[in-house]
């Protein structure tokens, strides 16, 4: 169950963000309890993990920096500022501190160095992340409203941030220490989700010429762009609805979209950025950031939150359905079954290694990549986390495969599925019309997953097997008769035989747009003659032949590559088949 959480206050602060180049300001902050105008969102702080950073800190220290001081800790040969990121308003604390000085007075030493029972000290003033580590708050705030900063504790002032992700990239990216482990913003920079701009703007002038953007959204064939391609949109610009995001972000000519449209204002365009599925004061827990309420949506599991945008529980005629495969959600008529049971979306596109110092631990999955390329030039593949066996080339090899299988059978389905399409035209059979319903609705399903047909992949070659099953039924059910002039197939054409490969036995289907003589032969490897499955004249229309793999004399020949060839006055085309024995 979804819980909606308020989060007015937070989204004025947003949309008053304004763009700045980084530099230091040091402007005398507001002393008022946050928490008394901000209660939820103090206590959705209060949650998370932001609010419980001192632990972590004493932690590392007591096991990786024995016998150190707090300055060399701080500034010496292997410096690791832990002030700066877990909690940089420390140095405010008691009068005013160094970053040594509040490492000291924070974790308690024995004659000045770290020890193995370090622990924490004056838990009560350790600051955690508290509100103001992010906002710069005025001193005569509610007056004026504060500006997202990040407060740099070694200067003591604020360092100002183009946008959120940067902010968030002072510590969970390489932004504020370039030799910083965390890089997971640098990471979320080589990704798709940092980079969908220019693909809402191929869309909007490729197929919606000629609509508002009011259209796009809300027309008979609505499309959200905004709400999966960059949900805090409509947080820019003072604040929009997501129509107005739209036009705001994409060029249009008499307020309409068309032909040259292209992506705008792309230094406010936030893409998928990081509060897009983090409410940033309970980070630790996914949130659905909704454009059309502005409000945040916790999701039980991560699976629920991919679900959103890369499935159908935000918009249930979406066609991206990979959460859909994973889930067993929208099929007919076919069990569902899981080709690796238990494994989640994050296990396997947002994997982080225990490999100290590697990519694929420092990335902290945020590429969503199943490959990473670490920085001696090898790869390294999450598949490996759970199939240890193997490494990542033969991980991208099996995938290969995976995906080689299932599109051999998609092609098949498409194929059988057009025949099965062409003998309906007219047809009012009401048991063939839901048999051709349910089959469309099951390739539907598969053509929607969008991973290449690796995802869930015994679940979509059963789902195809049920195409092709339906699809056949069919066509056994609607004997090949001359087709009417008006629904002529318009070309010849030669289609993949189904199953394939196959045994005992395969279909092959093929279109004359006239009356013809035609043959269809199959040949072996050598290019000797195996069987002539047809040689007649034939009516124009869709036509289908079944071979039983067997020869000219009724013997079976081995299994193996096999060609299949037909030929008209007009037209030769070949394609080949593969045999299992």
């Amino acid at each position: 169950m979804k819980a909606k959480i308020f989060y007015g206050m937070f989204l004025g602060v947003v949309m008053l963000l304004i763009t700045m180049t980084t530099s230091q300001i040091g402007t005398a902050q507001s002393k008022l309890d946050c928490s008394l105008c901000h209660k939820d969102i103090y206590q959705q702080w209060q949650q998370g993990s932001h609010a419980h950073t001192q632990m972590d800190v004493a932690t590392e220290l007591s096991e990786e920096r024995v016998g150190q001081s707090p300055d060399t800790v701080i500034n010496g040969s292997d410096a690791e500022d832990c002030i700066a990121c877990h909690s940089p308003l420390a140095v405010t604390v008691n009068g005013g501190m160094t970053e040594a000085e509040a490492l000291g007075h924070f974790y308690t030493t024995t004659n000045g160095v770290f020890t193995d029972s370090t622990t924490v000290a004056d838990t009560t003033n350790w600051p955690n992340n508290w509100c103001t580590t992010c906002h710069n708050v005025p001193a005569n705030h509610p007056l004026s409203m504060p500006v997202f900063g990040y407060f740099n504790s070694k200067t003591t002032q604020y360092d100002t941030v183009a946008n959120v992700p940067s902010l968030c990239g002072q510590c969970h990216g390489n932004l504020h220490f370039e030799d910083t482990d965390h890089l997971t913003y640098n990471a979320w920079t080589m990704s798709k989700h940092a980079n969908t701009q220019d693909d809402v703007a191929g869309e909007l002038s490729e197929e919606r010429t000629g609509e508002s953007p009011d259209t796009v959204l809300h027309g008979s064939d609505a499309e959200n762009c905004i709400a999966c391609h960059a949900p805090t949109a409509v947080l820019a610009n003072g604040g929009m609805t997501e129509a107005e995001a739209l036009g705001h972000f994409f060029s249009t000519v008499n307020d309409t979209f068309s032909s040259s449209t292209a992506a705008i204002n792309k230094d406010e365009w936030p893409n998928v950025n990081c509060i897009s599925c983090h409410n940033p004061h309970v980070p630790n827990k996914p949130s659905y950031f909704n454009s059309g309420t502005k409000e945040y949506e916790a999701m039980s599991s991560t699976e629920e939150l991919c679900g959103q945008c890369h499935g159908s529980l935000r918009f249930p005629d979406t066609d991206h359905r990979s959460y859909n495969i994973e889930k067993g959600i929208g099929a007919v008529g076919v069990t569902f079954k899981e080709t690796m049971t238990g494994v989640t979306c994050t296990d396997c596109h947002m994997y982080s290694s225990d490999v100290d110092g590697s990519n694929s631990a420092m990335y902290h999955g945020h590429t969503w990549d199943i490959f990473v390329n670490e920085s001696d030039g090898s790869k390294t593949a999450s598949c490996t986390s759970c199939h240890s066996s193997i490494n990542a080339a033969s991980a991208e090899s099996i995938i290969k495969m995976f995906k080689a299988e299932t599109q051999t059978r998609l092609d098949s389905a498409v194929q059988v599925m057009q025949t099965a399409d062409s003998l309906m035209q007219g047809n009012t059979d009401p048991n063939l019309q839901t048999k051709l319903s349910e089959a469309h609705q099951n390739l539907f399903l598969v053509e929607s997953d969008e991973s290449g047909g690796f995802h869930n992949q015994k679940y979509q070659m059963d789902l195809l097997a049920d195409v092709i099953q339906r699809s056949k039924e069919i066509i056994a059910a609607t004997p090949v008769q001359e087709t009417k002039t008006e629904q002529l197939p318009k070309a010849y054409a030669l289609f993949q035989n189904y199953p394939n490969p196959f045994n005992p036995s395969t279909h092959i289907n093929y279109t004359l747009p006239e009356r013809t003589p035609v043959t269809i032969e199959v040949f072996d490897l050598l290019g000797e003659r195996v069987r002539v499955l047809v040689n007649g004249t034939e009516a124009a229309g869709s036509h289908s032949v079944t071979w039983n793999g067997r020869n000219d004399f009724g013997k079976s020949v081995p299994g193996g590559v096999y060609i299949y060839r037909i030929q008209t006055d007009r037209y030769k085309a070949i394609r080949k088949m593969v045999l299992l024995k």
